[in-house]
């Protein structure tokens, strides 16, 4: 089942962002996918799919903006790193 928002935005608001209504409906879905994911209350998958893009697009959006994809304990990557190199 698909749920549909609304809300009011005013054309002096979309002038001065110089962006149409459908931009920025797309940039306000990319906006909260990023922050949810972010705070982890979202997964990548899920995230994607509230930015309306594959999982591999909203990873190279996360990558561009600098964002960890992947947050490892720093312990994990330690004994990772001993196991292999012995």
């Amino acid at each position: 089942m698909i749920e549909t928002m609304t809300f009011e935005v005013s054309q002096d608001l979309l002038a001065s962002l110089k962006i149409g209504i459908q931009d920025l409906a797309q940039e306000i879905r990319l906006m909260a996918a990023i922050n949810y994911f972010q705070e982890k209350k979202l997964s990548l998958g899920k995230a994607a799919d509230l930015a309306g893009c594959h999982r591999i697009s909203f990873m190279d959006i996360l990558a561009q903006k600098g964002i960890v994809i992947f947050d490892y304990d720093e312990s994990i990557v330690e004994r990772v790193r001993v196991h292999f190199c012995c």
